[in-house]
């Protein structure tokens, strides 16, 4: 028996992926969150059941810290965190994951560019399945000697899963390079998602489709910010180069991987045609100086809620915006909490909303990265 699996046997007992979730919970022995068991619908990224009709007015009864997120497998820091249904399993998107030991020592060990982890039962807990023989994760998705990328150069960054059918998701992958003291995303595009659940625990794995889709250089890197299932479509939305702004595709999910499929919101109607960067304005945008977050539909407030911080380095809050339909137009921000920096002059960064934990959307859990690299959880109430 293999490390991981000894683990796994250890915090779920010897039962298969299928039933793990039948057990108690209990802070000794946590569990994977099963879907199934929750009836939590789609997870990632919030369907809406049927047209949206008036949204109920959001306010905010209580926020409660719940503590830093943290692998139940692996000895990690990380950061971002995005969440998606796959399957019966919410699987979670992080981006820089430095290998560390018990003591959480910043001793440098190795790092990934980005991992993937299940949720549990306890939104402070998660279960890095893809280890190493050390021990610590696994990329979900590595640079590629095949797209002739050096991975002391190149690094990719993954946002939300989104199920375009049972088991099988799609990802916006946004590709990024790496220099010494920034990282400029200069491309994206979209990887197929599965979950291998033939071993003795589930583990997440992906492909890219190509190298890249979108070239940053000429138009936004769409799915950087976030993706959303709706109503049989798949919406992304991106960043572009050297503006404020953030812009909206949108494909239906049975063609989510044929790129000529796609359409553009040009601020009054989608098109098929693709915007360029010298066409993009304010007036095509949806957001404006958004860091990263993510969008779900709030069975409680019957709209779509975005949970996000913004993109100045000297953010300190989380923000939420509403909306009736993914292109707007979107409220103005409220503030939903603002935490203490874990450091002096610290900020906060890729807020996002895990929905599934609670579907009626009375309460509602968030994670946030509070830099450097500690992933926290607040719990929500809403009035």
């Amino acid at each position: 028996m293999d490390k991981l699996t000894s683990k796994f046997k250890k915090h779920f007992g010897n039962d298969t992926h299928t039933n793990i979730g039948s057990q108690k919970t209990s802070s000794a022995s946590p569990n994977l969150f099963l879907v199934g068991n929750h009836n939590a619908g789609d997870g990632g990224g919030g369907t809406a059941d049927g047209s949206p009709g008036e949204a109920r007015e959001v306010k905010i009864q209580n926020v409660t810290e719940l503590g830093n997120v943290s692998s139940i497998s692996s000895l990690v820091k990380r950061d971002l965190g995005f969440q998606g249904k796959l399957g019966d399993y919410i699987l979670i998107n992080y981006g820089d994951t430095m290998f560390t030991d018990a003591r959480g020592s910043d001793e440098f060990r190795g790092m990934t560019c980005n991992s993937c982890a299940i949720a549990c039962e306890d939104p402070t807990q998660v279960f890095d399945a893809k280890l190493d023989n050390s021990g610590y994760p696994h990329c979900l998705l590595m640079p590629s000697d095949e797209y002739g990328e050096d991975s002391s150069k190149y690094a990719l960054g993954i946002t939300n899963i989104v199920e375009t059918s049972h088991g099988k998701g799609k990802s916006p992958q946004p590709h990024l390079q790496a220099s010494t003291d920034m990282q400029q995303a200069f491309c994206a595009g979209v990887a197929e998602v599965s979950i291998d659940t033939t071993g003795p625990h589930p583990v997440p794995r992906a492909r890219r489709l190509c190298k890249y889709w979108w070239d940053g250089e000429t138009e936004p890197w769409y799915g950087d910010v976030c993706a959303l299932k709706v109503d049989g479509y798949v919406y992304a939305y991106g960043h572009a180069k050297d503006s404020p702004f953030v812009y909206l595709t949108r494909v239906r999910q049975d063609d989510a991987t044929n790129l000529d499929s796609y359409e553009y919101w040009n601020g009054e109607s989608w098109q098929h045609e693709r915007l360029k960067r010298e066409q993009l304005s304010e007036k095509e945008s949806i957001f404006w100086q958004i860091n990263q977050g993510q969008i779900i539909w709030s069975n409680y407030h019957q709209c779509f809620m975005f949970i996000y911080c913004d993109n100045f380095w000297s953010c300190q809050v989380l923000k939420l915006k509403t909306a009736l339909t993914p292109e707007g137009p979107w409220s103005e921000p409220m503030t939903v909490h603002k935490p203490k920096p874990v450091q002096e002059g610290g900020n906060i960064y890729a807020a996002v909303p895990h929905q599934y934990f609670d579907p009626s959307g009375k309460t509602l859990i968030i994670t946030y990265t509070n830099h450097p690299n500690t992933i926290q959880a607040i719990k929500v109430d809403f009035d």
